[in-house]
């Protein structure tokens, strides 16, 4: 019955980003390319008036999938940093979106009025559900279809390729740019350098104190899972195959790897992190060069400055702080 608990809590609060838009027909299937319509929208741009923002929506192919997709670009012949955006956990649509919310979409548009290009694709976990079997790990989530995007924005107009992962997205972008050649820089939001099982033993203990001591344990065997040991136990609502595969990620030591320049940003306002999320990074990487570690007092875990944890909230419409999108946007200009 607790790991029944475990794992209803574990769709709530990991798995509260996903919403519907329309999946394109699967029936046709092709490896890691892109194809884009002739059809555009256009954007205002407030910012740079000679230049014209534009969104191509498009169908990203990875491994036989069909993913739904949006390209954000400055369609001035001139060649623009450009970001890949990564969702945290959990199914997500291409606009991470949360209620009426959508920060995917608002970074897009605040980053294109400042003159950047990015890419955002849902999650191959919210079209395709039923082919994510208890075997399925971090490569089938995240890595496959991630590697196609960065694939399609290195055939792009570009002068640089970023990397922003949100939350768990986080973790998948240092994952990247270790091992991925051609990643200039990489924003960390709202993301940690623990093992996601230790965030989700305090979450759940936080909002069941009385089973802390299940937590653990589950926390415990997660941590513990690998290839050869797994049997399609659960524990927080994804199979020990799950964990395997996750367990192979060092957030830490990939972001030393990779070395190159990263921005961290947190919140104290942010309830899916603790203390300790916060603290670790400064522990790490505060005497850093190439680390920025920024902590903001108000915004939420999805960027905003609301209450998303509480479900009546994220059915009001707010901005995106500019703040925020300022941040990014002078990291990636290096300014």
């Amino acid at each position: 019955m607790k790991r029944v608990i475990a794992f209803i809590l574990f769709m709530c609060i990991f798995f509260l980003s996903g919403c519907n838009t329309e999946n394109p027909d699967t029936n046709e299937t092709s490896d890691n390319t892109a194809t884009i319509p002739n059809e555009s929208t256009n954007t205002p741009n407030q910012d740079t008036p000679q230049s014209s923002i534009e969104e191509k929506r498009f169908v990203l192919e990875s491994n036989g999938y069909k993913l739904n997709a949006v390209y954000t670009y400055i369609n001035d012949c001139k060649a623009h940093p450009t970001v890949l955006l990564i969702a945290g956990s959990g199914p997500s649509d291409y606009d991470e979106t949360i209620g009426v919310l959508k920060p995917f979409e608002d970074i897009a548009r605040g980053l294109a009025q400042k003159g950047i290009n990015s890419l955002r694709v849902e999650k191959r976990t919210f079209g395709y559900a039923d082919k994510f079997d208890m075997k399925c790990g971090i490569e089938e989530e995240y890595l496959d279809d991630c590697n196609a995007a960065i694939g399609f924005l290195k055939t792009q107009n570009i002068s640089g390729l970023y990397l922003l992962g949100h939350s768990l997205g986080g973790q998948i972008a240092t994952e990247l740019a270790a091992n991925t050649e051609g990643i200039d820089g990489m924003i960390l939001f709202n993301s940690s350098a623990r093992h996601l099982a230790d965030i989700a033993c305090d979450q759940y203990s936080a909002a069941d104190p009385a089973n802390k001591e299940s937590y653990i344990t589950y926390a415990t065997a997660a941590k513990n899972a690998s290839a050869s040991s797994a049997k399609g136990y659960y524990y927080y609502g994804a199979t020990d195959y799950y964990w395997a595969s996750y367990n192979s990620i060092d957030t830490a030591q990939n972001i030393i790897e990779a070395n190159i320049n990263t921005l961290i940003i947190n919140s104290k306002f942010d309830k899916q992190s603790f203390d300790e999320d916060l603290n670790l990074w400064s522990t790490l990487f505060s005497d850093s060069a190439k680390i920025s570690i920024c902590v903001y007092d108000d915004i939420s875990h999805f960027g905003y400055k609301i209450d998303t944890t509480d479900p009546s909230s994220i059915y009001t419409r707010v901005d995106f702080p500019s703040e925020v999108i300022s941040d990014f946007v002078n990291f990636i200009k290096g300014e």
